[in-house]
């Protein structure tokens, strides 16, 4: 693409909607696809590559996270312009064209235009009638993620049954002005064949006794060939899975995998990152004496020098070890992993990245202590979001991480080097219910039928992989944590999407635990102005509570969202009970189940013959 035609796309769009494989338009209208990360770190200059110190600007350590991921480091994605050796270098992230099927924009024309490969620009291609032809709306993709154009030739020859070929026929459309898919067909002017209906050409459902995708195109015989336009890569052997035709910008084409993290100051992380930041700040001849020998105990004993001192050879030798190899002996399941944050959140913690302090339950009101056992005030964290790949069509559970990182290169063996992250800084109030008490309203409110079908449908859609099991307490909590930011609006001065959640949900016996942390971050290093930890305090947190409460009694598309939840669920794959997006859905970013697994009822029964947990609380 020319300079002139690139898109302006903020660093944390590039970690979720914008990420690799993803498709955007510029603003000349132009389809383009973000490149692998190959070539993320390569300026418009000679020689391409960023030299090592230019590149460690952008590193971001989080030993947690790079261990459960299995990578090096993290990188931020690069500015658009930086300074290495005083020279300003342009560092846009790489986009290549994409659809190359263009449509003539002469309604009496339409005729089908395939670009070249190499044809790169952002000019729309010209038809032979003299009209700008523009790229086509329609592309298609597999289950695997790989995307390719749509097969005009392969449908109208499965239709017709005739032989028509790319380069010895011409295509044009007919009734691309109609709303409709089934009014557009194409049609073959050289062997006059009749024009065939797109109908269908979205459709796709799971063979009930295989299990396997089986769309429209594959009973046509059209099936995946291996494509991957972001890495610009065919594979030789076809991948064979069934093909489905999407909107170019349409959702289900690209769902970015992404995984968090709250940084923890532990020790041997602590001092790590403190010598990151030194090491950062060495001088270019510095850091190239270090990075030009392979030679572990020269460079441990050339930084002792250096830094005089300053940190131990042992401490310089783990954080040596910590960029050029992953121990994956201490892997965590998900439960483990924020069962350790939790610990921190019920202690008295003042670190650079983290600032904890829990409050005593008796400074609130006295009805605080009947329905939860621990309040926090986060008055400083760091988190860390790492995108590790994408799917298309539905979110996978079938997938390892490496398989997903395996999308994002065009060579394999880089998957462990490093994966684009955002780390940003902000303020929290960490909420924790008492146990027993949770543990009792569950028996009740997990017999109910509605929770037994919201299970069944959740068993019926496995794209939310971190939930195994689904849970009365895991509804409860979220359905709170909602309430409780939906009501913080209000209070705080912050927007909904400025809010985030962050679940800590198990009812195993040794990692129990039943809370969320509401956070804000920002890309600012000093975080942010303190109005979640001033709501947090005592005297303003009881009343937001109360009125969190008191919201869920009410919905303004009741009787309608409540019944549709008491019959069983409502909601993408009825994942939802009573909830909709007037009562307890927010923005997609504050939200870690994708506003699924919701139900007022949960935490205010007033509505229903079930019990909220809550129940009483504002008689």
């Amino acid at each position: 693409m020319r300079n002139d035609s690139k898109v302006k796309t903020r660093k944390g769009q590039l970690i979720h909607t914008f990420g690799v494989g993803a498709m955007q338009t510029n603003k000349d209208g132009v389809a383009m696809i973000t490149c692998g990360l190959d070539h993320w770190f390569e300026a418009e200059s000679i020689p391409p590559m960023l030299d090592k110190s230019s590149i460690q600007k952008f590193e971001r350590v989080d030993e947690r996270l790079q261990k459960k991921l299995g990578v090096k480091s993290f990188r931020l994605p690069p500015d658009f312009k930086i300074v290495e050796d005083g020279i300003v270098k342009r560092v846009p992230i790489p986009a290549k064209k994409f659809p190359l099927w263009h449509v003539c924009s002469n309604l009496s024309c339409q005729m089908l235009l395939r670009g070249l490969k190499e044809e790169n620009d952002d000019k729309p291609k010209k038809c032979e009638c003299g009209a700008p032809a523009y790229q086509s709306r329609f592309v298609t993709t597999c289950p695997d993620g790989h995307l390719d154009d749509f097969p005009w030739f392969a449908w109208l020859n499965s239709q017709t049954g005739g032989e028509c070929i790319e380069g010895k026929c011409k295509l044009k459309l007919a009734g691309t002005g109609s709303s409709s898919v089934a009014d557009i067909k194409v049609k073959c002017t050289v062997c006059n064949t009749r024009g065939v209906s797109l109908r269908g050409i979205f459709q796709s459902e799971n063979d009930p006794e295989t299990g396997h995708l089986v769309s429209t195109l594959s009973n046509a015989g059209i099936s995946c060939k291996s494509n991957s336009p972001w890495i610009a890569e065919k594979k030789e052997n076809s991948c064979n899975k069934a093909m489905v035709a999407a909107l170019r910008q349409s959702t289900n084409v690209y769902f970015s995998k992404t995984d968090s993290s709250i940084y923890l100051p532990l020790d041997s992380q602590a001092s790590l990152e403190d010598i990151a930041d030194s090491f950062a700040e060495l001088t270019d001849l510095q850091k190239a004496k270090v990075n030009g020998n392979d030679d572990l105990n020269y460079k441990v004993d050339l930084l002792s020098m250096i830094f005089n001192g300053q940190y131990t050879e042992n401490k310089i030798r783990q954080y040596l070890k910590s960029l050029e190899q992953n121990d994956d002996d201490n892997a965590q399941s998900e439960d483990e992993y924020r069962f350790q944050e939790r610990k921190f959140f019920l202690k008295n913690v003042s670190e650079r990245t983290l600032s904890v302090k829990p409050q005593d339950l008796n400074i609130y009101n006295d009805w605080i202590s009947d329905y939860f056992k621990y309040i926090a005030l986060v008055d400083k964290l760091t988190v860390t979001q790492a995108m590790y790949g994408f799917d298309r069509l539905t979110p996978s559970t079938s997938k390892s991480v490496d398989d997903y990182k395996k999308m994002l290169w065009k060579d394999e063996r880089n998957i462990s080097e490093w994966l684009p992250a955002a780390q940003s800084h902000g303020e929290g109030i960490y909420i924790e219910f008492d146990d027993k008490k949770i543990e009792e309203w569950s028996k009740e409110y997990g017999a109910s039928s509605s929770f037994a079908n919201l299970v069944r449908n959740k068993e019926q859609n496995t794209y939310l992989d971190n939930i195994e099991t689904l849970t009365p307490a895991l509804m409860l909590v979220h359905s709170f944590s909602h309430l409780l930011m939906n009501r913080l609006v209000y209070e705080s001065g912050y927007s909904s999407a400025a809010l985030r959640e962050r679940l800590y949900v198990s009812d195993k016996d040794d990692k129990k635990m039943y809370g969320v942390l509401i956070y804000t971050a920002s890309g600012d290093t000093e975080g942010s102005l303190g109005g979640l930890v001033r709501i947090g305090k005592s005297g303003k947190l009881e009343q937001i509570i109360k009125k969190a409460v008191l919201d869920a009694q009410w919905c303004s598309s009741d009787p309608i969202c409540f019944e549709s939840g008491d019959s069983g669920g409502q909601g993408p794959n009825g994942l939802n009970l009573a909830a909709c997006h007037n009562c307890l859905l927010l923005p997609e970013t504050s939200c870690e189940l994708f506003n699924t697994f919701l139900d007022r009822v949960a935490v205010n029964g007033d509505i229903s013959p079930l019990r909220g947990f809550f129940d009483g609380l504002n008689k």
